[in-house]
């Protein structure tokens, strides 16, 4: 396996590219924010690889119906893509599934809070957040090269997972400091 980084930021200002280095420290491409139509503002981001191919990702506004399962939209230079939260699972843990070029792609939390990324049932990239450095780390299988859009999505997914996350115990915060709830064992299942 080939094995990635780039810093964590809590905060991504737009014009900021953050760097993905390979294991010889080589900036093999870059993570900008991004504005995509239809998309939250502040969750948007794109990935340029060296090559110039670039990947954009973001989280498709939501309304009422569609609030606690978001969908991810793909876009690169010919196609678009929608992944979406899976229902039922990602009220316990983050599960997003869709398709890419024909293919199935399930993105999920494991049980030591890594995200496994596969492809047709194949596993093959692990997202590995370092909350201790505040860089993430990301292994992917040698047959992925970095231009891809399956690399692109593994590197984007792991900016929404850390958006996603951040919203959800915002979420929480605001609900237990309403004071007026004594009990809070369904926002558990939810966030």
């Amino acid at each position: 396996m080939k094995r990635y980084q780039f810093k964590d930021v809590l905060y991504m200002k737009k014009g900021r590219a953050l760097p993905v280095a390979n294991e010889k420290k080589e900036c093999i491409g870059f993570i900008e924010k991004a504005d995509i139509s239809g998309c939250e503002k502040g969750h948007a981001f794109t990935f340029t690889a060296n090559d110039g191919t670039t990947v954009a990702m973001g989280i498709k506004k939501r309304g009422i119906k569609n609030f606690l399962a978001a969908t991810y939209v793909i876009r690169t230079e010919g196609e678009t893509y929608a992944l979406k939260d899976k229902a039922g699972n990602s009220l316990l843990y983050f599960c997003v599934v869709g398709d890419i070029d024909g293919k199935n792609i399930r993105i999920e939390e494991n049980w030591s809070k890594e995200v496994e990324v596969k492809v047709d049932q194949a596993q093959i990239a692990t997202i590995k957040p370092d909350d201790f450095s505040f860089k993430t780390i990301i292994l992917v299988e040698d047959n992925i090269c970095e231009p891809s859009t399956f690399f692109a999505v593994t590197v984007l997914m792991s900016l929404c997972i850390k958006y996603t996350k951040m919203n959800l115990s915002l979420l929480k915060a605001s609900y237990l400091m309403n004071g007026k709830h004594t009990d809070y064992s369904c926002l558990e299942l939810i966030c």
